[in-house]
């Protein structure tokens, strides 16, 4: 059946607006090159300073956040303006530049997902799971939300954060366009997207396979400190914390964004047909099976791995079942129908928005910036030690774009300080690693968000508008998590 395309929804602001807000970012730009550098700071592995290409770089990112926020210039072409301004401050080689983000294997998966959230709603599979899931919990908006948020958190327990996005965006996606909800026109739309990305976020942190950067907190720990935290250790901490901010971040969403009723009359016509008696048409038989192998890929992976030492990159998974759709005797995609499903600006927006973050790692920038954020708790107990470092974790995710690329950074650096202090170092880098997936405030800090943003039904500015309010209730749940539930095991 034809389906709108995704689109990225701007509200744009009136033009003599867009002057004041485009001028604002270059004020900010200029004054933060202007500034002298600081002097070194001391770290626990020795001296950290901010180059004036870190700084350029600072001033170049911060160029661009202004641009984001206030919606001034189109979101993908703001990233693209970042990329011209890294080249015109010979940060590296417009090479290297384009290829942090263009050739990276993030920018791939995107396209893969999207490709696949496509061939599930043309199949028509997406619009079963729909009617199945409306049948079990029925038409309340609030039920809905919670629902998605929840089985969001419960999966990406298992499987990584940017691929249950994929899996629940087709659904939800469907939902509002059976109920009537237009993209930037509804609080339920808004509400409904938002928490597909904030309940793949939460319950990322509930194992060690749920994002990345908990993967590089278990090895840091493990070659740094020679601390070995096994799956068992990680689940006492990270899945009270998860089932500690779900609820909060469900109450925060309905509050900022409250639903509207669902009262269109062909979604009450449709949940009177059962979705489960009706048998499957052949499209939807072919697409199930290609969601079912991919989600079985995605969750099984790190059995295999551990069984044969052969792994499948999340990646390739996306792109072959992505490819599966166009194959001949399947025939569920044509490419046109495709190009008008993927939103190819949110891919742009993603990609750039990674070479901005790379290049603010590379120029030393990152290293600096982690280091002057976290030197003032040094002198505090232990838990407003966590509690401070896990909001400035958060703070900090605005100017990283990968999970994995934030705990690089920051955890060995966690380690170091703890050891410095002469406390457990999971203490201190557990909280920071699961921080570190804690992306709330821009759309652009995690991939995991950009999926659901590519829809159209929440803006950068919708999803900084209630993350703001959850960034500041999660250091509170992290830390009661590791005050109450670490002792248990060390």
């Amino acid at each position: 059946m034809p389906q709108e395309p995704y689109k990225i929804t701007e509200k744009q602001p009136a033009d003599n607006k867009k002057y004041f807000y485009l001028l604002a970012a270059v004020a900010l730009m200029i004054l933060i090159n202007m500034l002298p550098l600081p002097e070194p700071l001391q770290s626990p592995d020795g001296l950290v300073e901010l180059t004036v290409e870190g700084k350029a770089a600072l001033s170049v990112l911060g160029f661009v956040i202004v641009l984001w926020l206030t919606e001034a210039i189109p979101f993908p072409v703001t990233a693209l303006f970042g990329l011209l301004l890294a080249y015109f401050f010979r940060l590296a080689v417009f090479d290297d530049i384009v290829a942090y983000g263009f050739g990276s294997t993030v920018t791939i998966f995107f396209i893969g997902v999207l490709t696949l959230s496509s061939g599930l709603t043309r199949s028509g599979l997406a619009d079963r799971f729909t009617q199945l899931i409306l049948s079990k919990i029925g038409l309340d908006p609030h039920k809905i939300i919670f629902a998605f948020m929840a089985l969001g958190a419960f999966l990406s327990m298992w499987i990584v954060n940017m691929s249950v996005a994929a899996i629940l965006l087709p659904m939800a996606v469907t939902i509002l366009k059976k109920a009537g909800h237009k993209p930037g026109a509804s609080n339920f739309g808004r509400a409904l997207l938002i928490a597909v990305a904030w309940g793949s976020a939460i319950g990322g942190i509930s194992t060690p396979v749920g994002n990345g950067a908990n993967i590089v907190a278990l090895g840091y720990l493990r070659e740094l400190a020679g601390i070995p935290i096994n799956f068992l250790t990680w689940m006492i901490v990270g899945l009270p914390a998860a089932l500690l901010i779900l609820p909060l971040a469900y109450m925060i969403l309905v509050r900022v964004f409250p639903p509207e009723k669902i009262d269109n009359l062909d979604i009450h016509n449709d949940l009177e047909l059962s979705s489960s008696s009706a048998k499957l048409t052949a499209g939807e038989l072919k697409a199930l099976i290609i969601f079912g192998l991919a989600v079985l890929f995605w969750l099984g992976d790190p059995l295999l791995k551990h069984l044969t030492g052969l792994s499948v990159p999340i990646e390739i998974v996306a792109v072959a079942a992505a490819v599966a759709f166009f194959l001949p005797g399947i025939n569920i995609l044509s490419w046109k129908e495709a190009q008008a499903d993927i939103d190819w600006g949110g891919i742009v927006l993603i990609a750039a928005g990674l070479s901005l973050g790379m290049i603010v790692f590379e120029t030393g920038a990152a290293r600096w910036l982690a280091m002057i954020s976290f030197s003032p708790i040094g002198n505090l107990g232990l838990a407003p030690r966590i509690f401070f470092a896990v909001l400035i974790v958060e703070l900090l995710k605005v100017f990283f774009s990968s999970n994995t690329v934030t705990g690089v950074i920051l955890i060995p650096m966690m380690i170091a300080f703890s050891i410095s202090l002469g406390i457990n170092p999971w203490y201190l880098a557990g909280p920071v690693a699961i921080a570190t997936s804690m992306a709330f405030i821009l759309v652009t800090s995690s991939p995991t968000n950009v999926i659901p943003y590519a829809s159209g039904y929440f803006t950068i500015r919708d999803f900084a508008k209630a993350g703001i309010f959850l960034t500041l209730v999660i250091p509170f749940c992290i830390t009661i998590a590791f005050l109450v539930f670490a002792p248990l095991v060390w």
